[in-house]
């Protein structure tokens, strides 16, 4: 092999990146780099194939995405730029990673990280507020229908000692009764339901919400890079 080339594990120790990761560039970015082949198929390495690694990872690093690290590799193709023309080049873009960084340092940006912390507090803090709602709602139903059913049943158990004739003539009333004490529970039972589904509404629409905050703050982050 002559000295002018490198094995991949050797480049990829340069790169400071693993083998795996140097062949995936090289089909992902097939179209800016060729890797020469030795007889057995084995990859050798230039210093130019380095330098492109080395110019790909630290795009990779400033959190751009493959289009955009393509577009950038198109241009540099197109246009080769003086040395004078670089140095501008990575002062711009070291200018511009330092404005990022501020902002996403900001205290508004901060503030805004900290939004999924909030909101995950409150909607504990409202599931364990309806919680106690909903068993204290639950004490009272089971004490209202306790008091009902014993009043019923004190009602049959004086009716079990009334003379037969009388019993006939109580018999509609007692149904009646039952109907009410019926229709009251069912009424109950649906206000308790509605209850509970408002409660899941809200819960809903607060994770809506969390969402929707998230999404701004990553459409503000994909404007800023």
């Amino acid at each position: 092999m002559a000295a002018k080339y490198i094995t991949i594990s050797k480049a990829a120790s340069l790169v400071g990146e693993k083998v795996f990761i140097l062949k995936q560039w090289e089909e992902e970015y097939s179209d800016f780099i060729t890797i020469k082949r030795d007889e057995k198929n084995a990859r050798l390495f230039t210093a130019e194939n380095i330098e492109f690694f080395q110019k790909v990872k630290a795009f990779k690093e400033s959190n751009m995405d493959t289009q955009t690290i393509k577009q950038l590799l198109q241009n540099q193709k197109t246009t080769v730029p003086s040395s004078a023309q670089e140095a501008s080049d990575v002062t711009e873009l070291h200018e511009t990673l330092l404005k990022i960084t501020s902002f996403i340092e900001s205290q508004e940006v901060q503030s805004m990280l900290k939004l999924d912390e909030r909101l995950d507090k409150l909607e504990k803090n409202v599931v364990s507020s309806v919680s106690e709602k909903i068993t204290e709602t639950a004490k009272l139903q089971t004490e209202v229908a306790r008091f009902e059913f014993s009043d019923v049943q004190d009602m049959i158990t004086s009716l079990a000692v009334t003379a037969e004739a009388e019993r006939a003539s109580y018999k509609e009333e007692i149904q009646v009764e039952r109907e009410l004490a019926q229709k009251k529970t069912d009424e109950r039972e649906e206000r308790f339901l509605t209850f509970v589904r408002e409660h899941q509404h809200r819960s809903e629409r607060m994770k809506q919400e969390q969402k929707s905050g998230l999404g701004f703050l990553k459409q503000i982050l994909s404007f800023a890079r």
